[in-house]
């Protein structure tokens, strides 16, 4: 058993706090950010495909999304995905990519045209591949949410880290301070990892941009489901 940090918003963080007890961990539940939707205004043309990077962007984007609701909808990893059938996306594809770059590329293979992409505000900057057209809506905002005493100190009794975006690697990373040398890091992506930076006790980057494959890289899976190496130490 591990007891495992969880600092991704609400809901997802219940989410994986289930998901981890159901394993025979222990889950730390200590969110950094709060999400909340933003009013957005959808483009006046309809778009040729829907882009999602987040399940959040799914969960957020309320109402003024269903006249886009049939179009073909590519996301990163399977939990967007998941998020944009709960949404009511009937057309939910999800290439085999890293990030939002990938997923462009992706897309640019099976269509031409106009991308709507539903997205937070603090999101990487992305460049179309020739022949796509990409319109941003920013469907939500995350704000940081400090740590009080107690949580930093909650925080610090975990022995494992998920990370699940670039920006939430560089707050666990400020939030932990010298006290992520004792705690082993398992990043989503490479950015995710990137941001979070070195000195920490070990760390791992997932084979896929979804939880199965990030819980197989922090060693949370038993052999049979983990398919991947566990954390190793990075010197």
């Amino acid at each position: 058993m591990s007891r495992v940090l969880i600092t991704r918003p609400q809901p997802g963080a219940a989410e994986t706090a289930a998901r981890l007890r159901a394993l025979g961990h222990e889950p730390v539940v200590v969110p950094l950010f709060e999400v909340a939707a933003r009013d957005w205004t959808p483009p006046a043309a309809m778009p040729d495909a829907v882009m999602l990077t987040s399940a959040a962007a799914a969960r957020e984007g309320g109402a003024a999304m269903a006249p886009f609701l049939g179009l073909p909808c590519f996301c990163v990893g399977e939990r967007t995905a998941a998020a944009a059938r709960s949404a009511g996306f009937t057309d939910v594809r999800t290439p085999d990519v890293c990030d939002g770059g990938e997923l462009l590329g992706a897309i640019a293979a099976a269509l031409k045209g106009n991308v709507l992409h539903l997205s937070g505000l603090e999101i990487a900057s992305y460049a179309p591949p020739r022949g796509l057209r990409l319109d941003r809506r920013i469907v939500y905002g995350a704000s940081f949410h400090g740590w009080s005493d107690a949580e930093r100190a909650a925080a610090l009794t975990a022995e494992v880290a998920l990370v699940y975006s670039p920006r939430g690697g560089e707050a666990l990373a400020a939030a932990l301070g010298a006290g992520r040398s004792a705690v082993r890091l398992a990043a989503i992506s490479r950015n995710a990892a990137a941001a979070a930076g070195d000195g920490w006790a070990a760390r791992a980057i997932a084979a896929f941009p979804d939880e199965d494959a990030l819980f197989a890289a922090a060693g949370l899976l038993c052999e049979k489901q983990a398919g991947e190496a566990p954390l190793t130490r990075t010197g």
